[in-house]
């Protein structure tokens, strides 16, 4: 999972505070303007205790063969086919296929370089409106999946991860501090 759109036309929207699918805490989904426009975030709505099951696999996410995916991004428009691929992920544990989750909530969950959750839940306490984010670095990233995302402009969640430490350490060089002497 990639910065997430709703769509690529739609208005950011604040869901309630309830379930969503897949979930097993309440959340709430809301636009994360920092990120882009339109893009949204995943945010806690209550506090969570560190090792808290966040998240549980249904059948919202849909799994494609590598060897498939091609043939079905092209009934697609661009914009639909490039939403399609950001908010979808390779798992480590499947390198062959892409999975694909349109309805899940999860797919709003962005990349941080102090990220809060993992494969098992929370990472650590998390406060309630703190927005739940992972390491894209833990996806799968195989030269199929490479090469798919840049015929469509796509970023996979490595080159987000990638680019996000990039920021990260040009901040840290770029910024300095000057010392005035008085004598």
């Amino acid at each position: 999972m990639s910065t997430r759109m709703s769509s690529p036309t739609s208005t950011p929207q604040t869901t309630p505070q309830t379930p969503h699918p897949a979930f097993l805490v309440n959340v709430t989904i809301k636009p994360t303007p920092h990120r882009g426009v339109g893009q949204m975030g995943v945010f806690a709505s209550n506090y969570i205790p560190k090792g808290t099951p966040l998240w549980s696999w249904t059948s919202l996410v849909k799994t494609y063969p590598s060897t498939s995916l091609p043939s079905i991004l092209k009934t697609m428009s661009l914009s639909d086919a490039q939403t399609f691929l950001r908010q979808g992920f390779v798992s480590p544990d499947d390198p062959d296929c892409f999975h694909s989750n349109p309805e899940d909530a999860g797919r709003f969950i962005n990349h941080s370089e102090h990220f809060n959750v993992g494969m098992n839940g929370a990472l650590r306490d998390i406060k309630a409106g703190e927005e739940l984010t992972m390491d894209y670095n833990f996806h799968g990233n195989p030269e199929w999946y490479r090469q798919i995302c840049r015929q469509y402009g796509v970023k996979t969640e490595a080159e987000i991860a990638t680019a996000s430490q990039s920021t990260a350490t040009t901040t840290t060089t770029t910024t300095t501090t000057t010392t005035t002497t008085t004598t």
